[in-house]
């Protein structure tokens, strides 16, 4: 290309021409692509090159908006990756963050755009999974007192932490850091064991003194090997025994893990009498919380040892089966041969 060529394709900003050649502006010492938007400076101030290269050894310096030094130069997603930077290190502190975003010079509109192309959420967004994230790590790993983690996430009150942390993980702060607690003790040594039974296979997880959970499938966790025992066995021949007919309570100790809410919805289902039914109603009536009927039925799905605690016990207050963690036709499966004995 001539000289008088290049001067055409940078005062026409021509992206078809990056790469072949830069210019250098003498009267600020910086040089650019010939697609940079910046202000066209004067011909007679313009030093052609034919790489980047070629004019840093000149001694200009990269142009900061069209950065000609890097291969390739996406502005826009260099300003969805410095927001989510940012993000990161101020979504505790909304005044901050607000101050720091505003910084980058693009409209709270647009970067809600290009966040959302990149990342595939808004900044919102993001800035709240990241305090969800924090929130649980705190509840999980620390003993700090939950006003004490919600105003050291950005929450102006207690309430409002409440709110948040229900809408998006379904569980109150207590309630999750009673699980958390919970499955810590699950992971401490225990035995398991898979089972061929008449409805599929079951696993059936012990402690040393009682059951801990009976779950449909294989659920043996990777890595672990089958270690059946005495309790085990035992379990597993009295679901055997259940599922021909000949057995309507259970001998084996139980000790399912769960929140105190949990436990005191599970210890209602295992009062249902063999062959009879109850609402989610009834059970959170049962319990003295007469409004917690969902409250009730997220429990029940939470139901870690499966036949024993008779979950499939509990159905809607119009008589559906609703959900089982083994499939309706399972759930109908075990009502009729209970009614039927």
């Amino acid at each position: 290309m001539t000289d008088q060529e290049k001067w055409e394709a940078l005062t026409n900003n021509s992206a078809n021409t990056d790469g072949m050649f830069v210019y250098a502006v003498k009267s600020t010492g910086i040089f650019c692509r010939p697609s940079c938007k910046s202000k066209t400076p004067l011909r007679k101030n313009i030093v052609f090159f034919p790489s980047s290269e070629a004019a840093a050894a000149a001694g200009f310096r990269p142009c900061k908006r069209c950065r000609p030094d890097l291969l390739e130069y996406e502005p826009v997603k260099e300003v969805g990756l410095m927001a989510k930077n940012i993000i990161e290190q101020f979504f505790c502190e909304k005044e901050k963050l607000y101050d720091e975003l505003l910084c980058l010079g693009v409209s709270e509109h647009r970067m809600t755009q290009i966040f959302k192309v990149q990342y595939g959420m808004t900044p919102t967004e993001y800035r709240n999974l990241l305090r969800r994230k924090a929130a649980e790590e705190k509840l999980k790993k620390t003993t700090l007192p939950v006003i004490e983690i919600a105003f050291s996430l950005g929450f102006e009150s207690l309430s409002a932490f409440f709110s948040f942390f229900r809408k998006s993980t379904g569980m109150t702060p207590k309630a999750y850091r009673e699980e958390a607690i919970e499955k810590t003790k699950e992971s401490e040594d225990r035995s398991y064991g898979l089972y061929k039974t008449s409805i599929g296979e079951i696993t059936i997880a012990a402690s040393n003194s009682s059951i801990i959970k009976i779950l449909y499938g294989n659920h043996i966790p990777p890595h672990t090997e089958e270690n059946k025992t005495g309790l085990t066995d035992q379990a597993a021949s009295e679901i055997k025994e259940y599922l021909t007919g000949k057995r309507i309570v259970f001998d084996v100790p139980l000790e399912p893990h769960g929140t105190l809410f949990q436990k005191k919805v599970w210890e209602a289902l295992m009062r249902i009498p063999y062959g009879e039914t109850r609402s989610y109603k009834q059970i959170a009536e049962e319990i003295g919380n007469p409004g917690s009927s969902r409250a009730v039925g997220m429990a029940n799905n939470k139901n870690p040892i499966l036949i024993m605690i008779p979950c499939h016990r509990v159905i809607g207050s119009d008589g559906s089966l609703v959900g089982y963690a083994g499939g309706i036709p399972l759930k109908e499966k075990l009502l009729r041969l209970e009614q039927n004995r």
